[in-house]
């Protein structure tokens, strides 16, 4: 029999016990709770002796000779249980967490909903989620189109729109082995949703019309990027013809074919932009606002998305699993983080609030240190970090930030928040200088002249100073 503790004697603590005694043939004993309120300490809860907190973790678990804890404080901050993760690690017991407060839908704790702690229980906020009548109300007979549809933060934005049952669905990308994914996975969750799959560019003019023009979207979500910092750098006429003119071409074929609602998905990095995929996301923002009007241009900016193409988690992940090391770049380093469920809910929640103009950013509560993060995923494998698998710092690399921000400093004093998400107006740049620059930026993209591209950026943005 698995001798089990429970980490938490409030009431998904109790629901967990109560469950394990109806169901015998689990084989898990429990021989205790723990919790760190030192009023309950020392006292029995249904018949189980709550026998101590974090303090007294290491000492229970070796003598008592414990397999397992169950980690039941679903309403606890992220610190929290990244501190009971590292006791499990050190102690070297398997662990399992109840799912957070916002995710236990029926309101009370099962055996069920236990799964493997996910990094997402270390940022220590409870998921923004968006009220399911209200989006059902709004993508009603909605056509939608949604480019980069393929990627990590369309994909998903493709699952819940289409959970809404939306007239149509338009799924615009160039990558097919990823719409092909997509396809098989909609088609078989979605059987009844009307959709097409376009290959595609966005930087392809008459294709990008011709799709619009045809299928006529009331909404379009656009999600299509150019997204790695230090490749941009390297390639900042790519940049250029993909995330402004790319950019450009969609919106230009939206405002022409009067769709109602045009979402721009943004990034942090575009406030107070010191690196060339910030600055042109930046630049994506301004063009939203320019053509702002009767079609309805909104962005939403956000930080790190957890587990998207490319970042850290999944590269962290993957040097754990070969042994280490894991590398990072700065010691100092800090990102705000949201997960791409999430994501996709601030981005649809800022399509139906938006009334045109408007920046969307989400009240991300404080940055994480990327070291944090990766000591927590080593522990998260079972390993003790620089014991197991070492930490190596990089060096910054080409247009990195130590620290990111999700305003600049006047889009900050304009802000005001609603239900964790701030409505502000995107104010890094010039719009009359960005009319002048833009055919500018398109000759020197299209002509490949770099020193000169990176000149215009400058001159377009003060920020900009490399």
């Amino acid at each position: 029999m698995k001798k089990v503790v429970i980490f938490g004697a409030g009431v998904a603590g109790q629901d967990i016990l109560g469950e394990i005694r109806k169901n015998r043939d689990l084989n898990l004993k429990v021989i205790g709770f723990l919790d760190d309120d030192p009023k309950v300490q020392n006292t029995n809860i249904l018949k189980v002796k709550v026998l101590g907190g974090r303090q007294q973790f290491s000492q229970i678990i070796n003598k008592r000779q414990i397999d397992e804890v169950i980690i039941a404080i679903p309403s606890a901050e992220g610190e929290q249980i990244s501190e009971v993760v590292r006791l499990c690690s050190q102690a070297k017991v398997s662990f399992r967490i109840v799912p957070r407060v916002k995710e236990i839908i029926e309101g009370q704790a099962h055996l069920s909903t236990l799964r493997d702690v996910q990094v997402e229980d270390l940022l220590g906020r409870p998921v923004v989620k968006s009220d399911v009548q209200e989006l059902k109300r709004f993508f009603a007979s909605k056509k939608v189109m949604i480019t980069g549809a393929a990627g990590s933060i369309g994909s998903e934005l493709s699952r819940q729109i289409s959970a809404y049952k939306p007239n149509k669905m338009i799924f615009f990308d160039w990558w097919e082995n990823g719409l092909f994914e997509l396809q098989i996975e909609l088609t078989k969750d979605y059987p009844q949703l009307s959709s097409e799959y376009i290959i595609g560019n966005m930087q392809d003019t008459k294709k990008v019309k011709n799709v619009i023009s045809r299928t006529k979207p009331d909404y379009i979500f656009h999600a299509a990027a150019y997204k790695h910092v230090p490749l941009m750098e390297d390639n900042p006429e790519e940049a250029v013809k993909n995330n402004i003119f790319g950019t450009l071409n969609v919106a230009r074929a939206a405002v022409a074919n009067k769709v109602k609602r045009f979402v721009i998905v943004s990034t942090d990095k575009a406030a107070h932009p010191v690196n060339v995929m910030g600055i042109t996301k930046l630049v994506t923002e301004g063009i939203g606002k320019l053509l702002n009007g009767k079609t309805k241009f909104m962005a939403v900016r956000f930080g790190n998305v957890l587990g998207s193409y490319g970042s850290v988690i999944p590269i962290f992940k993957k040097q754990i699993e070969q042994g280490g090391p894991v590398t990072i770049t700065d010691e100092h380093m800090t990102r705000f983080f949201m997960t791409i469920p999430e994501a996709a809910q601030l981005i649809l929640k800022a399509a139906s609030l938006g009334k045109g103009g408007e920046l969307f950013v989400l009240d991300m509560g404080e940055p994480v240190k990327i070291t944090d993060l990766a000591e927590s995923l080593i522990r998260l494998s079972g390993l003790v970090p620089g014991r197991d698998i070492k930490i190596v710092f990089t060096g910054v690399r080409k247009g990195e930030k130590i620290e990111e921000r999700l305003f600049s400093d006047s889009e900050q004093n304009l802000s005001h928040k609603s239900d964790r998400i701030y409505i502000t107006q995107s104010l890094g740049l010039d719009l009359n200088k960005l009319k002048v620059s833009l055919p500018k930026l398109k000759q020197l993209s299209v002509t490949g002249q770099r020193t000169k591209i990176i000149a215009e950026l400058k001159n377009l943005v003060f920020s900009f100073s490399r």
